[in-house]
């Protein structure tokens, strides 16, 4: 189990069979399949991580917080006709990649409801490498130097909002949204593999070092919530030529609630 703001969560990272948004192999063209992702069983861990928060009860709204899991270095190939250079992820040719899992939870006791793209074209955009409409912008990677400076290396990305783990208990059993009527529900964890298109940051002169990813989600604050002060984590790495390495522990993967 993981503890965010004072409430004991199962933590999908832990569970090794799940399904996800998945597509064909990075760089290369296809469709991604969001919506029919299955609900993997329960397992659990225990973590360390147990923030406290004596206000959890008076909240009431939307509250999401950010992970990140599963890290690695690839060199990839995009042609002209990629999904991804479509998509506006990256230029054709060969990259340096950095990918990596994210996943939101919806830590508040309400729900987070978009409903249907076409009726805000506003907020969404079509993505050829999902094959679906998605919130434009929600989430943001930024790398940072050793001294806590931004590295060249950054993205603003696009996603999809949907039910895809339950993770607390006492919420609905079943879900709700899906990337035709988008949301998260109160309870409920949406996740972005790192296989997927556009899931990475590229990092092609990227020297050997020290870094820190941050990931936060609702960046542009298009969802309102009752606290956003807990929507960045932060993961420091050393990336060596095609390796990386995580310094952060397992249990931190997760921004702990502190609102």
């Amino acid at each position: 189990m993981i503890t965010l703001g004072g409430i004991a969560v199962d933590n999908p990272f832990t569970v090794s069979d799940r399904s996800t948004d998945t597509s064909t192999t990075p760089g290369s063209e296809g469709t991604a399949d969001e919506e029919n992702a299955a609900t993997p069983p329960p397992t659990t861990v225990e973590s360390d991580t147990e923030p406290s928060d004596d206000h959890v009860a008076d909240r009431t709204g939307v509250n999401f917080v950010p992970g990140v899991e599963d890290f690695s270095v690839s060199t990839e190939v995009f042609d002209e006709s990629s999904p991804d250079v479509e998509d506006g992820f990256v230029t054709p040719g060969e990259h340096r990649l950095l990918r990596f899992d994210m996943i939101i939870y919806n830590m508040g006791d309400a729900d987070a409801e978009l409903g249907r793209p076409e009726n805000r074209p506003d907020l969404f955009e079509y993505s050829e490498s999902h094959g679906h409409a998605h919130l434009k912008g929600f989430n943001n990677y930024v790398l940072l130097d050793e001294s806590g400076e931004r590295t060249g290396a950054v993205r603003k990305q696009t996603f999809c909002l949907r039910d895809l783990y339950q993770t607390r208990s006492t919420a609905s059993s079943s879900s709700q949204f899906d990337c035709e009527y988008q949301g998260i529900s109160a309870g409920w964890a949406d996740e972005y593999d790192a296989s997927l298109p556009g899931q990475y940051i590229v990092i092609d002169d990227l020297p050997a070092g020290e870094y820190t990813l941050q990931a936060t989600t609702n960046a542009a604050g298009t969802i309102d919530e009752t606290c956003d002060g807990d929507n960045t984590v932060r993961v420091d790495l050393r990336i060596n030529n095609d390796t990386v390495t995580v310094h952060t522990s397992q249990s931190h993967y997760v921004r702990p609630s502190a609102c």
